[in-house]
């Protein structure tokens, strides 16, 4: 047979690999591709969910179906998109060009096909590569933080600034999250290292300090945003009440890094680093303490001395009502139909 040499230097051999094939599937380390992908409900012909993807070369955001296929491509970024998050029909997303994008994810013409991102208005203001990003659709805010450690609070009908904050250390801002009832704003460094989470106002005051021995991985607010749980390298999870700052329970640990947290219906479900994942009940009482089970109980049947105190009391109130309004000059001048208007017994049904 003929004699086949190399190849030449300028042009290398044919390589066919099933990852070149798939088109889907995102550059960097796996712990980062969280921060710029998202699930979307509907997509696909309204078979599953759609996948809403950063961390392409071309600055790219990509809404994708669970088998692989894109579906929409929006370029609003120069720059590779590094974070994204997504509140109610709000979508932000940072990239290392410095800027925040802030999109609307508008309802589908067809019932059958997708939701399309659709751009509202760039936030700027950084000026280092922008690593983290929240927004409250309640609140009508948007957050985003930088390398450099500063914090950017925005409007989102305007894209105004609101507030600048400045991580005491200086650290890449690596959690960042707006809770919508408290009105807190969650700030964390990046570093696996830095165990401190902390939690400011809207006006810029640190209220509270969260602390995880080992270092914070995870970080997610309970759906009703009174809450916050936190998941460490070692395993160790965490959840802290975000009115008072008190530490409401201590989790087993799960064993391994915590890699992802999700709450739903009572339930907190734990992914780990080792691919195991850990489900936990979400209990009022262990959130809350005492205190929900003698509300609930007291509103949904109150005890004999409750009802007698509260029937005692309305009697008060009717009593000094009745007081002030005969001796209000406003009764001497009205004359006899004005007193009985003001002055009679009241309603049926009010005593």
């Amino acid at each position: 047979p003929p004699f086949r040499g190399p190849p030449p230097a300028s042009r290398g051999p044919v390589v066919s690999t099933m990852r070149r094939q798939c088109s889907t599937q995102l550059p960097g380390a796996d712990s980062r591709k969280s921060r710029y992908s998202a699930l979307l409900p509907g997509g696909d012909g309204g078979r599953g969910a759609a996948v809403l993807s950063g961390g392409h070369w071309d600055g790219t955001l990509c809404v994708s179906s669970e088998a692989g296929r894109t579906l929409h491509a929006a370029v609003q970024h120069s720059r590779t998109i590094t974070c994204l998050a997504v509140s109610g029909a709000l979508l932000i997303t940072g990239a290392e060009d410095t800027t925040a994008v802030l999109w609307f994810l508008a309802p589908p013409s067809v019932p059958k096909h997708t939701t399309v991102p659709q751009p509202l208005r760039a936030l700027r203001g950084h000026v280092r590569e922008i690593s983290a990003v929240a927004v409250s659709a309640h609140l009508d805010l948007a957050a985003s933080g930088a390398v450099d450690g500063r914090v950017l609070l925005h409007t989102c009908h305007n894209g105004a600034l609101v507030r600048s904050i400045t991580h005491p250390e200086g650290a890449t801002i690596g959690h960042l999250h707006i809770a919508s009832l408290p009105h807190r704003l969650l700030v964390g460094a990046a570093a696996t290292s830095e165990g401190r989470l902390r939690v400011y106002s809207l006006g810029g005051a640190c209220l509270h300090t969260f602390a995880l021995a080992g270092g914070i991985r995870s970080v997610l607010l309970t759906p009703e945003h009174m809450c916050v749980v936190v998941g460490g390298v070692s395993g160790e999870v965490c959840i802290w009440r975000l009115d008072d700052g008190a530490l409401t329970c201590r989790l087993e640990p799960a064993g391994a890094a915590i890699s992802s947290i999700s709450a739903r219906d009572g339930e907190l479900i734990v992914g780990t680093q080792e691919g195991e994942v850990v489900g936990y009940a979400l209990d009022p009482e262990m959130l809350w303490g005492r205190a929900v089970r003698d509300a609930t109980a007291w509103a949904t049947k109150p005890s004999p001395v409750q009802a007698l105190k509260f029937g005692q009391r309305r009697q008060e109130l009717v009593s000094d009502r009745s007081r002030l309004v005969r001796e209000s000059p406003l009764a001497s001048v009205s004359g006899a139909a004005s007193g009985a208007i003001l002055g009679g017994p009241p309603p049926r049904g009010y005593t």
